[in-house]
């Protein structure tokens, strides 16, 4: 018989890696304050979600605070971290930045050897279990095996999300940067008729009524698309000089970003325009009906 979670004992080398990179983590996030700190003089801030004045965006309390989202590994108990920012950072404060995504990365590989020692003695998950823990996972999930060793090497209420994401580190010669939101992106998951409803299963009575009939109604072997709106994303358009030359990009973005330069480019930012109730609908050419097949699954059906 295969162990349950709870009866998994985690190997003792697994809990030493877990606290050793946890504290060269924390050492980098105390190097890396003490560099943003160092650099007030002579290198500048902008943080445009911190007060409501061009004074406010750049005052050294609003660096205080883009320190804070750099460096907060726990779980905050109250407030909120600025949403975005830039921070023009010396060579030294670049190079410590570095260190932290290194030690960030250390840190994720620990926590992943455990919870891939977990799958290898515990029992499979199934796929309708799966599209659930994926959207927990997003969160910060920790499974119990996890949960216990990082209870033994006492970081319960690490943020794990926050201590895997790296810190952007924009390229040299940096000329423009301003912010842009993506209003209408997506998760799409294929799930079986079985899936499915699974998934009814565990919906109200009155709304599971409702989508196990429908499903009912499907062709043996049919496969439908779980399709789930994201909240706003923002993103980044830049452009910087690479060999007298002017190279424009973009990208995904989240929190403070790091320049390698002592001048603040041009910069814009814009607000969160919320959700619009009016955007377009799933175009035909996605390969799904246009319309939602089960609404409180969010389901679509492939488009015959």
């Amino acid at each position: 018989m295969i162990e349950s979670d709870a009866e998994i004992i985690l190997p003792p080398m697994f809990v030493r890696n877990l606290y050793e990179t946890y504290q060269a983590l924390a050492e980098a996030c105390l190097a890396v304050k003490n560099a943003v700190r160092s650099d007030k003089d002579n290198y500048p801030i902008y943080i445009p979600t911190f007060g409501s004045t061009e004074v406010d965006f750049t005052s050294n309390n609003a660096r205080e605070a883009a320190i804070k989202s750099i460096t907060q590994l726990f779980i905050l108990d109250e407030g909120r971290l600025p949403e975005a920012g830039i921070v023009c950072a010396s060579p030294d404060t670049v190079a410590a930045v570095d260190r932290l995504n290194a030690a960030k990365n250390s840190f994720k590989g620990a926590v992943i050897a455990i919870r891939k020692f977990q799958k290898e003695t515990d029992t499979a998950v199934s796929r309708i279990s799966k599209l659930i823990r994926d959207k927990v996972t997003e969160d910060g999930y920790r499974s119990e095996i996890l949960k216990k060793a990082m209870t033994t090497v006492g970081i319960t209420s690490l943020d794990l999300k926050r201590c895997y994401a790296n810190i952007r580190i924009m390229p040299p010669g940096l000329e423009v940067f301003s912010w842009t939101w993506a209003t209408n992106h997506y998760r799409i998951h294929k799930v079986s008729v079985e899936q499915a409803m699974e998934m009814a299963k565990k919906l109200p009575s009155d709304k599971a009524e409702v989508a196990l009939d429908l499903l009912g109604n499907c062709r043996p072997g049919e496969t439908l698309v779980h399709r789930v709106r994201l909240p706003n994303q923002l993103r980044a358009n830049y452009a910087y000089k690479e060999n007298n030359n002017i190279v424009r990009k973009s990208c995904p973005i989240s929190g403070i970003v790091i320049t390698q330069q002592e001048r603040m480019p041009r910069k814009l930012w814009r607000d969160n325009p919320g959700r619009n109730e009016d955007l377009p609908r799933l175009q035909r050419e996605s390969g799904f009906e246009e319309n939602v097949f089960i609404s409180s699954l969010n389901l679509y059906r492939y488009a015959q």
